[in-house]
């Protein structure tokens, strides 16, 4: 028999089992995006998932890190109290499910959320505006960064990496559970909506003014390029341009160090009262 009912648990020592190979496929974006699901692991992530009410189908912990882990079995406890299936697996089942390499002992599939454009927009609110990040880990680092910094939303360009993969989720701590995303086809749909929404584009360049000359406080849209080629051309010909001012020989910045520079920079005049 491959599966059997303990108190509210299920206990799982088959990788054919349906709720096993569904979590296996959120491995994959185009899964992800056909279910609306994605994979949190580890116990930070699944914790805070649960405490901020995030809708969860499944959550999973091997057998083993369940008899050694005190904190995960508090882990359950909480999730069977919000009404979560919790499936226990064998060790090598649970290898199936996790995507890192030195497992943590538990994962949840999670649901994504549907974020509309009223989340994003409001008066005052900055926006980061992504333009084919590529590095899962830039992208949970630029999310997580915005969040930080108080940026209301983010614009994801098509070419970015997937906010719901699993490096981008680890990188982004958390940050994609309650951060509103939008998804757009193209930089001239994203200029659109900002035009629309009233907000004043800036894009990162280094021939751009200094960033603590920009008026970048408040009704803002930061654009950050992709990583090898910069912004769009229709960014640097529809928006303004802000850089960040260097000495020594470096000739640029890592995309998410450089865009967490102008978001604190924007957070700074924000708290000094004015735009500016």
């Amino acid at each position: 028999m491959q599966e059997k009912r303990a108190t509210n648990r299920i206990e799982i020592v088959s990788p054919d089992n349906k709720a096993v190979k569904l979590a296996a496929s959120l491995a994959e974006k185009k899964h992800r995006d056909a279910l609306g699901m994605y994979l949190v692991e580890g116990p930070n992530l699944v914790r805070e998932a649960l405490q901020q009410g995030i809708p969860i189908r499944f959550i999973f912990t091997g057998a083993e890190a369940l008899s050694r882990r005190a904190e995960i079995e508090e882990i359950l406890q909480l999730a069977e109290n919000s009404g979560s299936a919790v499936c226990v697996l064998s060790e090598r089942v649970f290898g199936k499910v996790s995507d890192t390499q030195t497992a943590q002992g538990i994962a949840a599939v999670c649901l994504k959320k549907a974020w509309r454009e009223e989340d994003l927009f409001f008066p005052g609110s900055c926006v980061l505006v992504c333009d084919r990040i590529q590095d899962p880990g830039n992208l949970g680092t630029l999310l997580r960064t915005a969040e930080s910094c108080g940026f209301s939303g983010a614009l994801l360009l098509k070419g970015c990496a997937d906010p719901y993969g699993p490096k981008a989720v680890r990188s982004s701590a958390g940050c994609v559970f309650r951060f509103p995303v939008l998804l757009c086809e193209s930089a001239g749909e994203a200029l659109d909506m900002l035009a629309r929404q009233r907000k004043r584009v800036w894009t990162a360049h280094m021939e751009g003014a200094p960033c603590w000359e920009a008026p970048l406080g408040k009704d803002i849209a930061l654009v950050v390029g992709n990583e090898g080629n910069g912004a769009d051309d229709a960014f640097l010909k529809g928006a303004d341009r802000v850089s960040i001012p260097m000495e020594g020989q470096a000739e640029s910045l890592n995309a998410a160090v450089a865009c967490g520079i102008l978001m604190y920079e924007s957070l700074r005049q924000r708290a000094a009262g004015g735009n500016k």
